[in-house]
């Protein structure tokens, strides 16, 4: 299973409550596959489960990360096995995540399949704020998630 790790440059997250806690930022980097996904979500949650937050909180970060996940394998990389990286820190009453990818971005196809292409549509219902940047060198979403 992929491990979470700290990133250097974080400051020391804050609990949902405003309490300071020793929580570390959640850092991962995995493979383009989408055979790493569920590993990914996986390792999320075990992270969350260190924060004092509802279950519902916590399944709608782990969802909406896995989205953005899935968005960056699916459309980034189309699943070529390039980097993709994931982040989160708890901060000021909120879950910040972050989802890097370094391909370069390929629309979606046109839907046929209703029970796809609502993932930007999750991440916004979600997002108390919600940012997509694509550029030259990949995408990044970016995704504040009130933890009240």
């Amino acid at each position: 299973m992929p491990e979470a790790r700290p990133t250097a440059h974080s400051s020391v997250p804050r609990r949902p409550s405003g309490q300071e806690n020793t929580l570390k930022p959640f850092y991962l980097e995995f493979s383009a596959k989408a055979d790493r996904l569920v590993e990914v979500r996986r390792a999320l949650r075990t992270w969350l489960s260190d924060i004092p937050a509802r279950q519902t909180l916590v399944d709608d970060v782990v969802l909406a990360a896995g989205e953005a996940c899935t968005n960056a394998v699916e459309h980034g990389h189309r699943g070529d096995g390039g980097p993709v990286e994931i982040g989160a820190s708890v901060t000021d009453g909120h879950i910040r995540v972050v989802v890097t990818d370094h391909g370069s971005w390929r629309p979606g196809a046109a839907v046929t399949d209703e029970s796809r292409g609502r993932g930007l549509t999750i991440m916004r219902a979600v997002s108390s704020e919600f940012d997509v940047e694509t550029t030259e060198s990949g995408t990044v979403v970016t995704m504040l998630i009130a933890c009240l």
